[in-house]
């Protein structure tokens, strides 16, 4: 088995013999809200790479199954049989465990490919790669053909990039669809809304949606601008979409900030643990705040002790409940430093951490509200530092959800240390 990994189509990879490029663009204009958005996504690109065969699945992350949404060239026997397969197991489930391109060149004699259903088809050389959307792989598109050493480099290059605009495209239709349905739910919602005060709740999270439906349309297509598909662009082209990325990125962290913080306060909010270590979460914050603290000229230290062992809980709220704090920290820092620290107690099974920095601090009568929605510590500081009130709530709801907690100290003028903890494992309960 030969793996590769790519995340981009470089500059000047020769697209034109498969009309790249076009197909690319036409991948983009599929319809959002078609329930054939996978099949015509097959065909364009078994039309662009001239084959037959090809399937395209998606991540069912309640399951952790692969489900089969379309294929082509296949019988419906392969259809019936390998509907769902898990994260790991075949060709599909090794592409999210890899998160990258998977090739196999030579099926019909390679014995480490057990694939006994493709040999008697016929199939001698095999190609998939990740549906990369906004939050990760969301699903895999594996083709396939009889010719032995069909797939060159180009061609796992151009696949690698129409994997990324689907995952694109299929969040997109998602998130129109969950649009349209709250549209209807803010219209039935606004006519009632003196009725209840849990109305009220629901009422933010149809707003929250609808605010995050835009931004992510947004960013997505920024993703594709910076990528290079339609074109290399110049430096100030180049950071004026970094400036749009960031701020984009900012407004829909605390739109889902909101989404989170309804969830969890209705109880519809569950964990779905997966495998991951520390070293992913301080690589994926450094990549989120690094430009923030460079602006602030702000020292942003680490300090994980080596002894922590492999995470099994929810990578994506973690990093939330690292992002939440991290962005505080930050944002009433105006001079100084911020430290995470990360320890490991065994006897409890806890990952126990901080997140100290040396600014405004907070009054010690106040380390209580501080944890309530929507709460900021005067109306002073709503002005000055801005934000919705929510971070500190999503946190303590989200260490409550997977069996931790949060304590606060902080001294006024002199800085505040959030400490936290979480198990190492949790095997995801509502």
């Amino acid at each position: 088995m030969a793996a590769a990994k790519l995340s981009r189509v470089p500059n000047g990879v020769g697209l034109t013999g498969y009309s790249g490029l076009s197909a690319l663009a036409d991948l983009l204009t599929i319809a959002r809200n078609s329930s054939r958005i996978y099949d015509s996504a097959l065909e364009k690109v078994l039309e662009v790479l001239n084959l037959r065969h090809g399937n395209i699945r998606l991540l069912n992350p309640t399951t952790g199954e692969l489900e089969l949404m379309s294929y082509k060239g296949f019988s419906d026997e392969y259809a019936e049989k390998y509907g769902r397969i898990k994260i790991g197991e075949r060709s599909s489930g090794k592409i999210v465990r890899t998160r990258g391109p998977v090739l196999w060149d030579n099926i019909q004699t390679d014995s480490s490919c057990a694939y006994l259903y493709l040999r008697k088809e016929g199939i001698n050389s095999l190609l998939g790669v990740p549906l990369l959307a906004r939050e990760g792989v969301i699903g895999t598109l594996a083709l396939a053909s009889s010719e032995r050493g069909r797939f060159r480099e180009q061609e796992i290059q151009l696949l690698a990039a129409m994997g990324r605009i689907i995952g694109i495209t299929i969040e997109n239709a998602r998130l129109f669809t969950a649009l349209k349905n709250n549209v209807d739910d803010l219209t039935k919602l606004t006519l009632r809304l003196e009725e209840s005060d849990g109305i009220k709740d629901r009422l933010l999270s149809v707003i929250s949606h609808e605010l995050r439906t835009p931004v992510t349309v947004i960013l997505g297509n920024v993703e594709i601008l910076m990528d290079g598909i339609f074109g290399q662009m110049n430096e100030k082209q180049r950071d004026s979409l970094l400036t749009v990325r960031r701020s984009g990125a900012g407004l829909l962290f605390q739109v889902e900030n909101a989404i989170d913080v309804s969830q969890l306060e209705a109880g519809a909010a569950a964990a779905y643990p997966d495998p991951f270590t520390m070293d992913y979460i301080r690589d994926t914050l450094m990549e989120m705040v690094g430009d923030e603290v460079k602006q602030k000229k702000l020292d942003l230290h680490w300090e994980i002790d080596p002894r922590i062992p492999p995470l099994f809980t929810d990578r994506g709220k973690i990093t939330k409940v690292f992002r939440n704090l991290i962005d505080n920290a930050i944002k009433f820092t105006e001079k100084g430093s911020v430290t995470v620290r990360v320890s490991y107690a065994l006897e409890r099974g806890m990952v126990q951490c901080e997140v100290e920095d040396t600014g405004i601090g907070i009054p010690a009568d106040r380390y209580k509200v501080i944890f309530d929605p929507f709460h900021q510590i005067d109306s002073s500081h709503t002005r000055l530092y801005g934000g919705m009130g929510l971070g500190l709530r999503n946190v303590k709801k989200i260490l409550e959800l997977l069996g931790g907690g949060i304590e606060v100290n902080s001294i006024v003028e002199k800085g505040s240390n959030f400490r936290f903890w979480f198990p190492a494992e949790c095997g995801g309960r509502e």
